[in-house]
């Protein structure tokens, strides 16, 4: 529970120092403007993910036998998928099916990563126990 208050207080300030560092870009330097919106974002976006971590685990994680075997296959599976992900786009290269820059094949596989583990874990948690 100790290491969830400190993790509250650190994002807490993290956060409300990007959102004023952004405010007093716009306010005085004319040329980031850009900048500024983008710390303001951030910095509420944070604000978000800290208030919603906080809500939900304010009794401390659940941490039993279950979910941690659940997440371990959920994570096992997200990265069979993506190893999967990773043959198909060798071969799509090889072949020529399409030209891929190496930013889109990063962005692909990030997002496949992060979708795949939570969607999987998610169906994992919905459908019971593992067998």
């Amino acid at each position: 529970m100790e290491k969830l208050e400190r993790y509250i207080k650190i994002s807490y300030t993290l956060s409300l120092i990007c959102i004023i560092a952004g405010i007093v870009l716009i306010a005085i330097v004319e040329d980031y403007h850009q900048t500024g919106i983008s710390l303001i974002n951030i910095g509420s976006i944070i604000l978000f993910v800290t208030f919603i971590r906080a809500k939900r685990y304010r009794n401390g994680p659940v941490k039993d036998e279950r979910t941690i075997k659940i997440g371990a296959y959920g994570l096992s599976y997200s990265w069979l998928i993506t190893f999967i992900l990773i043959s198909l786009l060798f071969w799509v290269e090889e072949f020529g099916l399409a030209q891929l820059t190496v930013k889109n094949v990063l962005a692909i596989l990030m997002v496949t990563m992060l979708v795949t583990a939570k969607g999987i874990q998610w169906y994992l948690f919905r459908k019971g126990d593992i067998e």
